[in-house]
């Protein structure tokens, strides 16, 4: 769903490649490009998740060359937390408003969990949104 294009720099004996819009996520390893940036990008997800901090979307379109994807599953998960983090909910008020515990609101979260969209509409609802799924 999400696609971070990215962009190389530097020499062709040592190149640097970073996401076009989130350039502080970079490696230098060219042989394990996109996994060393995928690895790279879920680790700072995880960062803003537990700073409450809003997660950089992808604005620059998709190039021909080397992009990084985020399943539809941890996309979703970026889209939800960046809704409670506009909220200014904290994950105890809303797990309580939930009538959920707050473990369980954070491993709804967690990229590394499968994706509960019943969980996941019921949080958007709790900040006042929808989620709305579109196939084109």
């Amino acid at each position: 769903m999400f696609v971070y294009s990215v962009r190389t720099e530097g020499s062709s004996t040592h190149p640097v490649m970073h996401l076009t819009d989130w350039p502080e996520i970079s490696t230098s390893n060219a042989h394990q490009l996109e996994r060393s940036l995928g690895s790279a990008l879920r680790s700072e997800i995880r960062k803003k998740f537990q700073a409450g901090a809003s997660v950089p979307l992808p604005r620059t379109k998709p190039s021909n060359g080397v992009n990084i994807h985020l399943s539809a599953g941890e996309s979703l998960k970026v889209l939800v937390h960046n809704e409670i983090v506009k909220s200014r909910m904290t994950h105890e008020a809303l797990a309580r408003s939930l009538s959920i515990p707050a473990p369980s609101l954070k491993h709804a979260l967690d990229l590394e969990h499968p994706v509960d969209v019943d969980l996941l509409s019921s949080v958007v609802a709790a900040v006042g949104k929808r989620l709305i799924a579109y196939i084109s």
